[in-house]
């Protein structure tokens, strides 16, 4: 019974886990709710933070094994310049201010990254 029991909560977590890095919103299913213009911005924000993740593997493999990993720290950050540019032309065109404002959080967290970066 106790295996149920943890087979039961590993599967509820591994599905909100799933539903938050898909949607940003902590649900057991997957929401329809969000309109085409908030997915979007989901997604952009995904990337953007697989592009600061790269970036960050690329300097912590270039430091352990002295291996030259520019071209890998150069992709990850015009990935992240085409998130900017994909939100700024974004912006533009929202009519939700609740789509604008997360674009606006986005492009300020993106700032603050690349201010960290010089």
């Amino acid at each position: 019974m106790k295996n149920l029991i943890t087979i039961a909560v590993v599967v509820a977590v591994a599905l909100i886990a799933f539903n938050y890095f898909q949607s940003g919103e902590f649900k057991l299913t997957p929401g329809s709710s969000m309109s085409d213009e908030a997915r979007e911005v989901n997604r952009l924000r995904g990337d953007f933070r697989h592009a600061a993740q790269q970036y960050r593997q690329a300097g912590r493999s270039a430091g352990l094994s002295g291996l030259d990993s520019l071209s890998d720290a150069e992709n990850a950050l015009k990935a992240v310049d085409g998130v900017e540019r994909d939100l700024k032309k974004m912006r533009k065109q929202v009519e939700d201010t609740e789509v604008r404002k997360e674009i606006d959080e986005l492009l300020e967290e993106i700032a603050t990254y690349k201010k960290s970066l010089q």
